[in-house]
């Protein structure tokens, strides 16, 4: 009895720490199930697709979850696609350019400036869009409208391939590491692939070939090519541009003497496929007879993010200002000072229509061009004992009265005794004093983009009938 007694408070004990025990288990297991249960239960838009994210995500370098679900969401949203039938088919991160992810609009300006980010193929198993995106999503551009799936049996041939990109890289300048193949599909065509030269024959036998697109910095470029690539022809009207680096670089050398601003300011972001009316690209200019001629080219626009300056150009290296289209938000007109009375140059004889004296460069030599009422154009070197360096042309009359016209109608209170200077600190510049039969003005080489309008129109039509007599 005194055993019995004795253990049973103990025996007790043990069953209510038992129950105790087995009662917290069964808490946790419900809690557990709870949270379970609670973590399946569809947070977005996007459940048939969220598991095979988070498998993506979790291994080394994975595409991180804000981006995946942006780029799932906007593919749905704008394509129209169930995110039930959307798969993430590859990634890769990248570094973009500039703020626009690579993608410039039209117009745009893009902030300069790295920015990390990713690449990523989307698919509904029939297409593919390709998205760029900052490193967290919130900053994405679809970078192809749709890409059909390509059948495995159909790949790009890797001839074809290497052939494709060594033509985009040779005729934009870019290393094939800076182009990209963003489509293709196979055609039928003829011996030409379509795309025919003046005069050229083509068999006209039904011919398999290769029609691949091209992304080549700003340009997209359209090629076909035979099934080997060993013949690759650049389809240019279906070309969005084709703009040469050595016409990029002239434009962006010209914008950069029109604003006045360093080329690293400067961005060229349009370009457009264009078809001029005549020699002009459609702009006139004093004393100039335009031939009306189909004229192949492009309209580019040049912007620093505050001002634009638009572009005529026509093949093969036909450049033209288009101010009516810019747009200059900066007054970079240079305010003139007097000419000194002093420094005024003689008045001219009556038989002289108008004269130029130039002076300064690198070789520090100053000549005198005059051109007469009988239209002989003289240029002579001041200083010039011999007399070796004179040179005299003649002007038709027709262009005479032309120059005499348009000098009275836009020079007339511009030739007022007035200088504009070079800049400060400005070297080896060339300084033109032009007198005509109501004054004298000052310019220079550095300065000339920047002189009134009407002062430039007459300057534009005094050099073009300089060189026009010299032909």
């Amino acid at each position: 009895m005194k055993t019995t007694s004795k253990n049973y408070p103990t025996t007790k004990q043990v069953k209510i720490f038992t129950a105790l025990i087995l009662t917290g288990i069964l808490s946790v297991g419900n809690d557990l199930a709870f949270i379970k249960n609670a973590s399946a239960a569809p947070r977005n838009i996007l459940p048939d697709t969220a598991n095979e994210i988070l498998e993506i995500t979790n291994k080394n370098n994975g595409l991180p979850l804000p981006v995946a679900r942006a780029v799932l969401r906007d593919v749905s949203r704008t394509q129209g696609v169930l995110p039930s039938k959307l798969k993430i088919v590859a990634y890769n991160q990248q570094t973009w350019r500039d703020g626009c992810l690579g993608l410039p609009k039209p117009d745009e300006f893009c902030t300069q400036a790295l920015v990390p980010g990713w690449r990523v193929i989307v698919s509904n198993g029939s297409q593919n869009w390709i998205y760029h995106t900052n490193s967290n999503g919130r900053s994405l551009r679809l970078a192809n409208s749709a890409t059909p799936v390509n059948n495995p049996s159909k790949k790009l041939p890797t001839s074809v391939k290497n052939a494709v990109l060594a033509a985009a890289s040779q005729l934009t300048g870019l290393p094939t590491s800076g182009v990209r193949i963003v489509n293709f599909k196979q055609i039928t065509t003829d011996g030409c692939l379509g795309l025919p030269r003046p005069g050229e024959a083509c068999i006209q036998i039904a011919q398999q070939a290769w029609e691949v697109n091209v992304q080549a910095g700003k340009q997209r470029l359209v090629y076909r090519a035979n099934r080997d690539g060993s013949q690759v022809r650049l389809n240019q009207t279906a070309s969005k541009s084709i703009l040469p680096k050595s016409i990029a670089d002239a434009i962006l050398a010209d914008a950069e003497e029109e604003l006045g601003l360093p080329a690293s300011r400067l961005r060229i972001v349009g370009v457009e496929r264009r078809e001029w009316p005549d020699r002009c690209l459609g702009i006139s200019e004093p004393l100039i007879l335009c031939a009306p001629s189909v004229v192949f080219g492009w309209r580019v626009t040049v912007s620093d993010g505050q001002q634009r300056l638009v572009y005529r150009v026509g093949e093969p290296d036909t450049i033209k200002l288009d101010k009516q289209a810019s747009k200059i938000t900066v007054n970079n007109s240079l305010k003139p000072l007097p000419i000194p009375t002093s420094n005024l140059p003689p008045l001219l004889d009556s038989s002289v229509v108008f004269r130029q004296i130039s002076s300064g460069g690198f070789a520090g030599r100053t000549y005198e061009t005059v051109l007469l009422a009988d239209g002989l154009l003289m240029r002579t070197r001041i200083g010039d004992a011999n007399d070796s360096e004179r040179s005299v042309h003649h002007v038709s009359l027709q262009k005479l009265r032309q120059f005499q016209q348009l000098l009275a109608a836009k020079g007339a209170k511009e030739f007022q005794n007035l200088s504009y200077p070079a800049p400060s600190g400005a070297v080896d510049y060339i300084s033109y004093t032009l007198t005509s039969s109501n004054g004298t003005v000052q310019y220079n080489d550095i300065s000339q983009n920047r002189l009134p309008q009407n002062l430039q129109v007459v300057v534009a039509a005094w050099n073009q009938l300089l060189r026009e007599a010299q032909e």
